[in-house]
């Protein structure tokens, strides 16, 4: 993929960047697409596709990030004897 030319419009009080359909098409992304924006340096950008989780891999992302979770003792019934006193 070259680089392409991108102009910059207004979008309400925000600006837009219109992406041509043969790059939309090269990138795999349409109207309702989620586009991640990477600041790399002064002036520098990069855009990736962001895929959209199904059912199944946000359910293995959950449980992947559940694992890194410290396992602590439950506070509760400490903090409801605390506060009848």
């Amino acid at each position: 993929m070259g680089a392409s030319d991108l102009s910059v419009g207004r979008w309400g009080n925000s600006l837009a960047v219109r992406i041509p359909a043969k790059l939309a098409k090269e990138l795999g992304v349409g109207e309702g697409s989620l586009l991640q924006a990477q600041v790399l340096g002064p002036a520098r950008v990069r855009l990736s596709a962001k895929q959209p989780l199904d059912m199944k891999s946000f359910v293995a992302r959950v449980r992947e990030l559940r694992q890194t979770l410290p396992v602590t003792e439950p506070v509760v019934e400490e903090m409801r004897r605390k506060s009848r006193y």
